[in-house]
């Protein structure tokens, strides 16, 4: 357990606390971009490669919870989302929100955006498109 926590610290020292004194009222919309630039520096092609990456980049444990026509409602949990969502003041989850929307627009060939929820220990990431989304498992 304490090896885990010595992982999340680095995490949570720089996405709680560093950036946010750095960017300001900035935050969000830099992390969103900085996510949708990751996601086209990691094209990933499938719902299983977007999650693998989640648990890898150590986002967290992201499940997609439901799949309409325009949206997926997708969850992200994990120690990390738990820890960072009971420590920090203001959470920001807009890299992991930026870079779900750009995976899904590069895998559908059209516009997407994420919204950021909570939901006690969790992270609710809702994709909304104008087009049809079909992404393979």
């Amino acid at each position: 357990m304490a090896d885990q926590n010595n992982n999340i610290f680095p995490i949570t020292l720089l996405r709680d606390h560093l950036l946010p004194a750095l960017l300001t009222d900035d935050l969000s919309d830099i992390t969103y971009w900085a996510g949708k630039d990751l996601a086209r520096e990691f094209p990933l092609q499938g719902i299983s490669a977007i999650v693998d990456f989640f648990n890898d980049a150590g986002f967290g444990i992201l499940n997609i919870e439901s799949q309409k026509a325009t949206s997926q409602r997708w969850i992200l949990t994990g120690s990390l989302v738990e820890r960072r969502m009971s420590e920090a003041t203001k959470p920001d989850f807009f890299l992991e929100a930026g870079f779900l929307a750009q995976q899904t627009e590069q895998q559908i060939g059209s516009s997407a955006e994420t919204q950021v929820e909570f939901e006690k220990d969790t992270v609710i990431l809702t994709v909304l498109t104008t087009e049809a989304i079909h992404i393979d498992e």
